[in-house]
């Protein structure tokens, strides 16, 4: 079904680690699952570490809260605006995400409560 937008794949998965297991976690996902470490851009959140999966990325954060409140997958979009806009028209709440250069986003929550991060990357 399409309004204007369609979703284009997974841009990233980001799964999280409290502060005394965050050097271990990141250890298992570069020496045991073999991922390349990739640079972090600055942002809200300076702990952790971005590795690549194939085309996509995992993120590691830190999060001391069980569940962890930032746990989400992120999906890349056509359309930000078209996106949004039917998110609130269903009712959906839109969280505010911290800028990062080059994208839109935001994020929404699943009836389930699952963290979903909406991107649209900004053409070059």
């Amino acid at each position: 079904m399409s309004d204007g937008f369609e979703v284009l794949g997974v841009d990233h998965v980001n799964v999280t680690a409290p502060e005394e297991l965050m050097e271990e976690t990141l250890t298992w996902y570069r020496d045991v699952l073999g991922l390349e470490q990739i640079p972090k851009p600055e942002g809200p959140r300076p702990e952790g570490a971005w590795f690549k999966a194939g085309p996509e990325e995992i993120h590691v954060s830190g999060d001391p809260h069980n569940p962890p409140k930032t746990a989400h997958f992120g999906i890349v979009v056509s359309d930000f605006e078209a996106i949004v806009e039917r998110l609130r028209a269903s009712g959906h709440h839109i969280e505010q995400a911290a800028a990062i250069a080059g994208r839109h986003r935001c994020y929404t929550r699943d009836p389930a409560g699952n963290r979903v991060e909406i991107t649209y990357f900004e053409a070059d």
